[in-house]
Protein backbone atom coordinates (compact mmCIF):
# COMPACT_ATOMS: atom_id res chain seq x y z
CA UNK A 1 0.00 0.00 0.00
CA UNK A 2 1.67 3.23 -1.16
CA UNK A 3 1.21 6.57 1.13
CA UNK A 4 -1.32 8.21 -1.34
CA UNK A 5 -3.45 5.52 -0.29
CA UNK A 6 -3.55 5.33 3.12
CA UNK A 7 -3.82 8.95 3.35
CA UNK A 8 -7.22 8.27 1.10
CA UNK A 9 -8.41 5.70 3.65
CA UNK A 10 -7.41 7.88 6.79
CA UNK A 11 -9.47 10.34 5.69
CA UNK A 12 -12.70 8.21 4.25
CA UNK A 13 -12.14 6.88 7.86
CA UNK A 14 -12.04 10.46 9.79
CA UNK A 15 -15.51 11.65 7.63
CA UNK A 16 -17.11 7.63 7.91
CA UNK A 17 -16.62 7.99 11.98
CA UNK A 18 -17.76 11.54 12.55
CA UNK A 19 -20.87 9.88 10.68
CA UNK A 20 -20.88 6.72 12.79
CA UNK A 21 -20.08 8.49 16.19
CA UNK A 22 -23.17 10.72 15.38
CA UNK A 23 -25.18 7.39 15.22
CA UNK A 24 -24.48 6.43 18.50
CA UNK A 25 -24.46 9.59 20.55
CA UNK A 26 -27.51 11.03 19.40
CA UNK A 27 -30.18 8.39 19.62
CA UNK A 28 -28.71 7.23 22.88
CA UNK A 29 -29.47 11.29 24.01
CA UNK A 30 -33.01 11.24 22.11
CA UNK A 31 -33.91 8.33 24.53
CA UNK A 32 -32.55 9.94 27.71
CA UNK A 33 -34.43 12.80 26.54
CA UNK A 34 -37.52 10.75 26.65
CA UNK A 35 -38.11 10.11 22.89
CA UNK A 36 -40.01 7.15 21.92
CA UNK A 37 -38.25 4.22 20.27
CA UNK A 38 -39.88 5.17 16.84
CA UNK A 39 -38.77 8.54 17.22
CA UNK A 40 -35.37 7.23 17.87
CA UNK A 41 -35.63 4.51 14.87
CA UNK A 42 -36.76 7.76 12.58
CA UNK A 43 -33.23 9.14 13.86
CA UNK A 44 -31.12 6.18 12.90
CA UNK A 45 -33.33 6.00 9.45
CA UNK A 46 -32.08 9.66 8.73
CA UNK A 47 -28.25 8.79 8.77
CA UNK A 48 -28.72 6.21 5.55
CA UNK A 49 -31.88 8.43 3.94
CA UNK A 50 -29.73 11.33 2.54
CA UNK A 51 -27.30 8.58 1.19
CA UNK A 52 -30.01 7.30 -0.92
CA UNK A 53 -30.99 10.30 -2.62
CA UNK A 54 -27.49 11.43 -2.94
CA UNK A 55 -25.38 8.57 -4.53
CA UNK A 56 -26.32 9.18 -7.79
CA UNK A 57 -26.06 12.86 -7.66
CA UNK A 58 -22.94 12.58 -5.90
CA UNK A 59 -21.28 10.16 -8.50
CA UNK A 60 -21.90 12.31 -11.06
CA UNK A 61 -20.72 15.38 -9.70
CA UNK A 62 -17.41 13.34 -8.93
CA UNK A 63 -17.72 12.47 -12.03
CA UNK A 64 -17.26 16.23 -13.43
CA UNK A 65 -15.39 17.65 -10.75
CA UNK A 66 -12.74 14.72 -9.53
CA UNK A 67 -11.55 14.04 -5.47
CA UNK A 68 -10.87 17.89 -4.51
CA UNK A 69 -14.61 19.09 -4.56
CA UNK A 70 -16.50 16.31 -3.38
CA UNK A 71 -14.32 15.46 -0.67
CA UNK A 72 -14.28 19.17 0.63
CA UNK A 73 -17.37 19.76 0.61
CA UNK A 74 -18.12 16.06 2.78
CA UNK A 75 -15.69 17.38 5.18
CA UNK A 76 -17.42 20.73 5.21
CA UNK A 77 -21.01 19.50 5.54
CA UNK A 78 -20.41 16.45 8.25
CA UNK A 79 -18.18 18.88 10.51
CA UNK A 80 -21.29 21.26 10.28
CA UNK A 81 -23.67 18.27 11.12
CA UNK A 82 -21.95 17.45 14.51
CA UNK A 83 -21.24 20.80 15.31
CA UNK A 84 -24.78 21.59 14.75
CA UNK A 85 -25.34 19.16 17.16
CA UNK A 86 -23.32 20.45 19.64
CA UNK A 87 -24.53 24.10 19.96
CA UNK A 88 -28.76 22.67 19.81
CA UNK A 89 -28.65 19.28 21.11
CA UNK A 90 -32.54 19.22 20.46
CA UNK A 91 -33.80 16.47 18.52
CA UNK A 92 -35.15 18.20 15.24
CA UNK A 93 -31.43 19.48 15.14
CA UNK A 94 -30.07 15.63 15.82
CA UNK A 95 -32.38 14.56 12.78
CA UNK A 96 -30.73 17.89 10.53
CA UNK A 97 -27.19 16.33 11.84
CA UNK A 98 -27.98 12.66 10.84
CA UNK A 99 -28.94 14.19 7.97
CA UNK A 100 -25.49 16.06 7.15
CA UNK A 101 -23.02 13.51 8.39
CA UNK A 102 -24.85 10.50 6.79
CA UNK A 103 -25.05 12.40 3.22
CA UNK A 104 -21.54 13.47 3.68
CA UNK A 105 -19.94 10.20 4.26
CA UNK A 106 -21.79 8.51 1.65
CA UNK A 107 -20.29 11.49 -1.04
CA UNK A 108 -17.22 11.19 0.42
CA UNK A 109 -16.75 6.97 0.11
CA UNK A 110 -18.38 7.56 -3.75
CA UNK A 111 -15.70 10.22 -4.38
CA UNK A 112 -12.98 8.18 -3.18
CA UNK A 113 -13.79 4.75 -4.56
CA UNK A 114 -13.87 7.00 -8.30
CA UNK A 115 -10.71 8.00 -7.68
CA UNK A 116 -9.17 4.94 -6.47
CA UNK A 117 -10.49 3.00 -8.84
CA UNK A 118 -9.50 5.55 -11.35
CA UNK A 119 -5.58 5.70 -10.21
CA UNK A 120 -5.36 1.41 -10.30
CA UNK A 121 -3.41 0.69 -13.24
CA UNK A 122 -4.37 -3.48 -13.74
CA UNK A 123 -7.30 -5.66 -12.53
CA UNK A 124 -4.82 -6.98 -9.90
CA UNK A 125 -4.18 -3.46 -8.25
CA UNK A 126 -7.50 -3.08 -8.91
CA UNK A 127 -8.47 -5.36 -6.25
CA UNK A 128 -6.00 -4.62 -4.31
CA UNK A 129 -6.88 -0.71 -3.81
CA UNK A 130 -10.75 -1.59 -3.03
CA UNK A 131 -9.35 -4.09 -0.75
CA UNK A 132 -8.02 -1.68 1.43
CA UNK A 133 -10.54 0.72 0.88
CA UNK A 134 -12.96 -1.39 2.36
CA UNK A 135 -11.19 -1.56 5.49
CA UNK A 136 -11.62 2.25 6.20
CA UNK A 137 -15.54 1.61 7.11
CA UNK A 138 -14.59 -0.87 9.16
CA UNK A 139 -11.73 0.56 11.47
CA UNK A 140 -14.07 3.76 11.54
CA UNK A 141 -17.42 1.70 12.86
CA UNK A 142 -14.79 1.21 15.54
CA UNK A 143 -13.21 4.95 16.71
CA UNK A 144 -16.03 6.86 16.13
CA UNK A 145 -18.97 5.23 18.00
CA UNK A 146 -15.34 3.97 20.67
CA UNK A 147 -14.50 7.75 20.79
CA UNK A 148 -18.10 9.20 21.24
CA UNK A 149 -19.03 7.34 24.27
CA UNK A 150 -15.66 7.46 25.95
CA UNK A 151 -16.83 11.39 25.54
CA UNK A 152 -20.28 10.53 26.85
CA UNK A 153 -19.11 8.44 29.80
CA UNK A 154 -15.89 10.63 30.89
CA UNK A 155 -17.05 14.93 30.30
CA UNK A 156 -20.54 14.46 31.61
CA UNK A 157 -20.54 14.89 35.47
CA UNK A 158 -24.09 15.76 36.32
CA UNK A 159 -27.01 13.74 35.95
CA UNK A 160 -29.16 15.01 33.59
CA UNK A 161 -26.30 17.02 31.92
CA UNK A 162 -25.91 17.35 28.34
CA UNK A 163 -22.07 17.70 28.66
CA UNK A 164 -20.99 14.37 27.80
CA UNK A 165 -23.00 14.21 24.73
CA UNK A 166 -21.87 17.62 23.80
CA UNK A 167 -17.81 16.75 24.00
CA UNK A 168 -19.19 13.95 21.39
CA UNK A 169 -20.82 16.42 19.21
CA UNK A 170 -17.19 18.24 19.59
CA UNK A 171 -15.00 15.55 19.01
CA UNK A 172 -17.35 14.32 15.78
CA UNK A 173 -17.49 17.74 14.40
CA UNK A 174 -13.52 17.98 14.43
CA UNK A 175 -12.82 14.79 13.40
CA UNK A 176 -13.74 15.24 9.71
CA UNK A 177 -11.37 18.24 9.91
CA UNK A 178 -8.28 16.46 10.26
CA UNK A 179 -7.96 14.39 6.97
CA UNK A 180 -6.20 17.72 5.58
CA UNK A 181 -8.20 17.50 2.58
CA UNK A 182 -5.55 19.95 0.52
CA UNK A 183 -2.87 17.05 1.57
CA UNK A 184 -4.66 14.34 0.28
CA UNK A 185 -5.93 15.77 -3.26
CA UNK A 186 -2.25 16.87 -3.68
CA UNK A 187 -0.71 13.21 -2.75
CA UNK A 188 -3.78 11.52 -4.48
CA UNK A 189 -2.99 14.12 -7.79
Amino acid sequence: MNWALARLIAGQICVHACMAGMRLAAPLLALREGHSAAAVGVLLALFALTQVFLALPAGRYADRHGLKRPVGYAVAVASAGAALALVFPVFPVLCLAALMTGGASGAAIIALQRHVGRAAHDATQLKQVFSWLAIGPAVSNFIGPFCAGLMIDNAGSAAGSTEGYRAAFALMAVLPLLIDPAGIIHEAA
